[in-house]
């Protein structure tokens, strides 16, 4: 049976192995009111990943240049 939820006190006692196990997010609750949202993380495909940034970087280059620098402004824009 899957968890519906977990309970502070459950929450406590469960190891990250536990956590890791959950097959989706789980609400988190303190008596009836949901309090949280327990997000059991994966480990990434590093191959995936690497197909996904490939894919990107692809699709910048088949942009016009004059594109690709209104992207790389908004980008460094951001990260100021």
């Amino acid at each position: 049976m899957q968890r519906r939820s977990v309970t502070m006190r459950e929450l406590q006692k469960m190891s990250a192995a536990a956590i890791q196990a959950l097959p989706h997010p789980v609400p988190i609750t303190s008596g009836s009111a949901m309090i949280g949202l327990l997000v059991p993380t994966k480990k990434t495909d590093s191959e995936a990943l690497a197909r996904i940034e490939q894919e990107a970087r692809d699709e910048f280059e088949s942009l016009s240049p004059a594109m690709q620098a209104r992207i790389e402004r908004f980008l460094d824009e951001r990260e100021h």
